[in-house]
C-alpha cells in the first residue's frame, strides 16, 4: 500500500509540471503559431478599429466645420444676390437715366443737351468755352442721327457784326427745316418766342469750322489791338513832328511816323483777309 502511493505521488509531480508547461503556451489544441496569428491579427483590427473610430471624430469634426462654411457661403451667397439686385436697380436707373432716345427728336435733344449739363462743369464762360461745349452736343446730337448746326451771336442785343459775337449755342434741326436752340451752358432748349435771338446770329456745319472760326477770331483781336497801338504811336509821331523845334527834328519823327503808318497799314490788310475767311465760314442765320 505504501509503495503505491509513492507511485502515484511521483506520476503527479511528473504529470503536474507538464500541464504547468502547457499553461505557459498555447491553449489545450491550438498551436502556438496559430495563436500568434489570432493575436496579430486581434492587434490589426484593434488598429483598424482605432483609426476607424479616429476618423469618425475627424469625420463628425469636418461635417461640423462643413457644416459652418456651407452656412458662412449660404449667408454670403444671400450678400452676394442683393448686392447683385442691387446694382441691377442700379444699373436699369443708368439706362433709363442715360437712354437719350426720346418720342420725338425735340424730346431727344432737350434729354441730350440736359445730361451734358449735368455732367460739364465750367468755372467762367467764353466765347471759346461755349464754342467747346456747342460742339460737344453737336457730336451727341449727330451720334442720335439728328443734324445740328452751332451758332455763334450775341443772345441779349441784336448785332450785325459776326465780330461782335460772345456766345455760342446749338441749333438742332428737329424736323426738315425746323431747329431748336440748345442753350449748353444752362442745359436746356430755348423757344423761339422765349428768346429769337437764339434763332439770329452766324452758323457753321461742323465744329471744325467752328474751330477755324475761332482760330480767326483770336488771331484777329490780337491784330485789332497791335493796329490800335500802332495808330496811337503814329499819332504822338505826328504830333512830335508838328511840334518840332527845327527841321532835322521834325525829320526824324516824319520817319517814325511814315514807318508807324505803315506797319498800320500791314495789320488792316490782314485783318480785311481775316474778315473775309471768316465771313466764308459762317452762313447768316434770319
Amino acid at each position: 500500500m505504501k509503495k503505491r502511493f509513492m507511485f502515484t505521488l511521483v506520476a503527479a509531480l511528473i504529470i503536474f509540471p507538464v500541464l504547468l508547461s502547457g499553461c505557459q503556451s498555447a491553449p489545450s489544441g491550438i498551436s502556438q503559431s496559430q495563436y500568434d496569428q489570432v493575436m496579430a491579427q486581434l492587434a490589426e483590427a484593434q488598429t483598424q478599429l482605432d483609426a476607424a473610430q479616429k476618423n469618425a471624430g475627424d469625420l463628425m469634426s469636418d461635417k461640423a466645420a462643413a457644416d459652418a462654411q456651407l452656412k458662412t457661403s449660404q449667408a454670403e451667397v444671400a450678400r452676394l444676390a442683393g448686392q447683385a439686385a442691387q446694382l441691377q436697380t442700379q444699373l436699369a436707373a443708368l439706362s433709363e437715366q442715360y437712354d437719350f432716345t426720346g418720342a420725338t427728336p425735340a424730346e431727344t435733344a432737350a434729354k441730350i443737351v440736359k445730361y451734358y449739363h449735368e455732367t460739364h462743369i465750367y468755372s467762367a464762360y467764353d466765347l471759346f468755352v461755349c464754342s467747346d461745349m456747342a460742339a460737344e452736343v453737336w457730336n451727341m446730337l449727330k451720334a442720335q442721327g439728328i443734324s445740328a448746326i452751332v451758332a455763334v451771336g450775341d443772345i441779349d442785343t441784336p448785332i450785325t457784326d459776326i465780330i461782335l459775337s460772345d456766345h455760342a449755342w446749338v441749333l438742332a434741326e428737329v424736323a426738315p427745316g425746323q431747329y431748336l436752340a440748345l442753350e449748353t451752358t444752362g442745359g436746356r432748349v430755348v423757344l423761339k418766342n422765349e428768346n429769337g435771338l437764339y434763332y439770329r446770329g452766324w452758323s457753321f456745319d461742323s465744329p471744325a469750322e467752328l474751330k477755324d472760326y475761332n482760330r480767326k477770331i483770336w488771331e484777329y483781336n490780337i491784330r485789332v489791338t497791335l493796329r490800335n497801338q500802332l495808330a496811337e504811336e503814329a499819332n504822338k509821331a505826328g504830333d512830335l513832328h508838328n511840334n518840332s523845334s527845327n527841321q532835322s527834328e521834325a525829320d526824324t519823327y516824319l520817319v517814325l511816323y511814315n514807318k508807324l503808318i505803315a506797319l498800320k497799314v500791314d495789320q488792316e490788310t490782314a485783318l480785311n483777309q481775316l474778315m473775309n475767311g471768316i465771313t466764308r465760314l459762317a452762313a447768316v442765320i434770319q
